[in-house]
């Protein structure tokens, strides 16, 4: 398996492959597959509702950013508290791109050794005086494991949404539009139950272009 941190690559592109999912490890082997994912990360009129957590966190997204994370609901109370959690880690992660910075958010549902490689991706973007902007959209979340406080979750990333822009004007840095701007990822993560309850992202490992998520 290959680390690389991937916020450099993004912004020397400027108008290739955008990622708002930008850090982790690439596994060039290939992985899990997940098909059948919706055009719309938005439950279907037909299925069951998911319930609102009246205790989720507030996110602070400039106006130009979103996450759209599928709703997820097992009917396993354990699983679905840990796909609560990740699904507020993912959004941590948009916001924190967004702020150029670990928000508290962040703080919260993410401990090293991702946490690290994260934060470094957010102050490359700082640096440069860039940030992200755009969509970045997550589906078919599943808990493939959950025992002793320790949890494996795969799902994938549409990354076509998304594209850089100036941090202090808001302009759009390059077309956004070339080849790998579309590119699905599958994703692994490794979450770990804090003493609080809390499910937090330790480690994350993704596969790109492989064709399972689609």
């Amino acid at each position: 398996m290959r680390h690389r941190t991937l916020g450099r690559a993004t912004a020397a592109a400027l108008g290739a492959a955008l990622l708002l999912s930008a850090c982790g490890g690439s596994d060039d082997e290939g992985g899990d597959d997940i098909v059948g994912a919706k055009n719309s990360s938005s439950a279907s009129p037909d299925g069951p509702a998911v319930e609102e957590d009246p205790d989720a966190p507030a996110f602070d997204f400039p106006g130009d950013l979103k996450a759209d994370v599928e709703p997820a609901d097992t009917g396993d109370d354990k699983k679905d508290a840990v796909l609560r959690d990740q699904g507020y880690a993912l959004s941590a992660m948009v916001e924190s791109y967004g702020q150029q910075k670990a928000t508290a958010n962040f703080d919260r549902y993410w401990q090293d050794p991702a946490y690290t490689n994260y934060v470094k991706d957010f102050e490359r973007f700082a640096d440069e005086g860039q940030r992200i902007a755009g969509t970045g959209r997550y589906f078919n979340r599943e808990v493939r494991q959950v025992e002793d406080g320790s949890a494996l979750v795969v799902f994938c990333e549409d990354q076509g949404g998304g594209y850089v822009v100036d941090a202090k004007t808001g302009e759009r840095i390059g077309s956004g539009d070339g080849e790998n701007s579309a590119v699905l990822r599958l994703y692994r993560q490794t979450l770990t139950r804090t003493d609080d309850g809390t499910w937090t992202v330790t480690e994350s490992d993704w596969t790109e272009g492989d064709g399972t998520c689609r």
